[in-house]
């Protein structure tokens, strides 16, 4: 796959994991929930974007997986 479709699927599944995780954990004010999940959402893309063009997977999988077999 190209780099910008790894990068879409990312972000967007970044956006699903705060946007679910979000309205189940913050209080049912809508106002609190666009407060807290607004700059959430902000930061997806430039962490989706470490992750995908800064080798971001390759360093997570990395520093998970163990020298020692």
């Amino acid at each position: 796959m190209s780099d910008f479709r790894v990068f879409v699927m990312t972000l967007l599944a970044f956006d699903a994991i705060i946007v679910a995780v979000g309205s189940l954990v913050l209080p049912p004010d809508a106002a609190s929930q666009v407060f807290l999940i607004a700059p959430a959402l902000l930061t997806a893309p430039v962490i989706a974007w470490w992750l995908v063009y800064r080798d971001g997977f390759a360093r997570l999988q990395g520093a998970v997986e163990s020298d020692e077999e």
